[in-house]
């Protein structure tokens, strides 16, 4: 917890909001802290501690992993409704080697570690649904995970994402990808 801490005392003072990431599958016992008893205070405890050093509230979200059980989820939504954070964002990248084109002997020599893109696309989408149908509108949700064209952004958004972020398709369409993006969602709100 302590790296937390340091993290929200350092980051908060110039922060628009801050998220803290128990969701990562590459970094060893991290998704452990998934666990409500030991998320509710972690995310108390920075919530505190950004909000004293940034002398003021600092907009607070957790990141969740799409490999959550939808009962974990539910948990996960009920704890962030009770502990008024500001958002959830849904999902990070999966460990699931489900459904890949690749012989599992070829995946299995690349390692462990989160599979982000199409292998976590309905998922991610499912995951978003079930928070929206938990939390209504007291939560900002954000919408991450095999987000690649302006179909699948206003896929999100009609789910009830707030915020849809890209990552995969980002890396290989290059910087220009939300410009396209959001050129197309224009076109089709015309």
């Amino acid at each position: 917890m302590d790296d937390y801490l340091v993290s929200a005392r350092s980051l908060a003072p110039a922060a628009d909001y801050l998220v803290v990431n128990v969701s990562s599958p590459n970094t060893p016992g991290l998704r452990l802290l998934q666990d409500v008893e030991t998320l509710r205070p972690l995310l108390t405890a920075v919530g505190q501690e950004a909000d004293r050093a940034a002398g003021r509230h600092v907009p607070l979200l957790v990141k969740i992993a799409p490999d959550l059980s939808d009962e974990d989820i539910d948990d996960v939504a009920r704890l962030a409704l009770d502990l008024k954070l500001d958002g959830i964002i849904a999902t990070n990248t999966t460990i699931a080697r489900t459904g890949l084109s690749s012989p599992s002997e070829e995946v299995e020599k690349c390692g462990a570690g989160g599979l982000s893109g199409a292998p976590v696309k309905q998922r991610s989408l499912e995951v978003l649904k079930r928070l929206k149908h938990a939390t209504g509108d007291a939560l900002a949700l954000v919408s991450v995970g095999g987000v690649e064209s302006a179909a699948d952004v206003q896929e999100r958004l009609d789910a009830g994402a707030t915020l849809v972020q890209g990552y995969t398709a980002f890396l290989y369409e290059g910087p220009f990808w939300a410009a396209r993006i959001n050129r197309q969602l224009a076109k089709t709100r015309a």
